[in-house]
């Protein structure tokens, strides 16, 4: 009797030792965090610093957050925006002596992500920690370090160039031009070794997320570059994928870089597609016809583009019956929706989800905002890029009495 008490005793002692422990032990195990942390430590960096931090959308960076860099020191706590990782790049865009690039990184809930630097040559700062893009996309960069920072230092001098000749006569800007220039003929040779690098690389990985990013900027190079040396190697790299594979939208615009389809030609007749508007419903350019029509591609990421849009609503009014002006998103679904709540537009605002795959590709003309305008019959009257004030009323002014 007094060994079975005692036994119950030590039991019961050992039951509460268990539970306390397994209490303990809970709160000691590290919780799952609905955020993610990104941590930076850089050298050679003025403090006062702005750093900004962006979720891509697309061809589109969203900010989502921004610090002040002190004693070489960042910090930023996200949530993320989904389920889905966040793809995220950091960039000090109005920092003397950055080049307009940026750090490439992926993040997604309970992600410790180290960013760490030695200068202001941003796009090679490294990244450890979170989703393994990060490890798979410094692996690319480390084939080409020194190759990527001696383009940073072009691009930077670029930049304080195009800052002097600003700022002079037409007449003055000839010796500026033509440092320009050669810095700019020395950058186009460094992207055909990186792209070697990469191709190298590139044959012998599994694909995946980067290996399509990296897909996508051959074929970029190969439909904008002279004589661009690495197109067969880009075409086969682009026939290794699945099916499935290339119906990734990324992998889509690749495929129209590397096989372009038949362009629009002045005074010829205008390409179609199926295009919808913001309330899901369907259209084409065709019922359009019996006016002239403007077409602009654009962006919400283009400040061209959304400076434009007052002009396009004077056009809108002034030549009502005689126009139909219709706008293009090149913008993914969710993108475009945002842009269209904060940029009222008061005529045609499509999209056909298809990016730089779709219509886009047959009416390119090497950037956004881009423009066509068309006859009442249907037939390409002149195509042009850029904008400046008043550029569009004196286009179609030519046209329209």
């Amino acid at each position: 009797m007094l060994n079975n008490k005692h036994e119950y005793f030590i039991s019961m002692k050992a039951i509460k030792y268990l539970g306390l422990t397994f209490l303990l032990g809970a709160c000691a195990s590290p919780q799952p965090k609905d955020y993610y942390e990104i941590v930076g430590e850089v050298k050679n960096v003025e403090d006062s610093t702005i750093i900004s931090l962006f979720r891509q959308e697309g061809r589109v960076g969203i900010t989502i957050a921004t610090d002040t860099i002190i004693d070489g020191k960042f910090y930023f706590k996200i949530k993320p925006d989904s389920l889905v990782k966040d793809k995220l790049t950091l960039g000090c865009f109005r920092s003397k002596g950055f080049p307009s690039m940026s750090t490439k990184l992926w993040a997604s809930a309970n992600d410790y992500i180290k960013v760490t630097g030695e200068n202001k040559l941003i796009y090679t700062w490294k990244v450890k920690g979170g989703a393994p893009e990060n490890a798979t996309w410094q692996a690319y960069l480390n084939d080409s370090h020194e190759l990527w920072d001696e383009y940073q230092r072009n691009s930077v001098s670029q930049d304080e160039i195009y800052t002097q000749a600003r700022n002079l006569p037409k007449e003055e800007r000839g010796e500026l031009r033509i440092r320009y220039d050669s810095l700019e003929n020395i950058n186009n040779k460094l992207k055909e070794q990186i792209s070697a690098n990469e191709i190298q690389r590139m044959k012998k990985a599994e694909v995946d997320a980067i290996w399509m990013d990296k897909l996508n900027g051959l074929a970029v190079a190969a439909k904008y570059t002279e004589n661009y040396p690495y197109k067969d190697e880009a075409i086969a790299l682009y026939n290794r994928l699945t099916e499935e594979q290339k119906q990734d939208p990324l992998t889509q615009e690749s495929y129209t870089m590397l096989f372009p389809p038949l362009h629009v030609e002045v005074g010829k007749e205008m390409a179609d597609a199926d295009l919808f508007d913001l309330q899901g419903n369907k259209h084409r350019l065709t019922e359009l016809k019996g006016k002239y029509i403007l077409i602009d591609f654009w962006s919400s990421g283009c400040g061209p583009c959304i400076m434009a849009i007052p002009e396009m609503g004077d056009l809108t009014s002034t030549y009502k019956d005689k126009l139909n002006i219709v706008s293009v998103s090149s913008d993914t679904k969710k993108v475009w929706e945002e842009a269209s709540q904060i940029h009222k537009m008061t005529w045609n605002n499509w999209n056909d989800f298809k990016g730089q795959a779709g219509l886009y590709a047959q009416y390119d003309q090497g950037g956004i905002p881009n423009y066509t305008l068309i006859s009442p019959e249907g037939i390409i009257l002149e195509q042009w890029t850029g904008y400046s004030k008043g550029s569009l009323k004196k286009k179609i002014g030519k046209y329209i009495k």
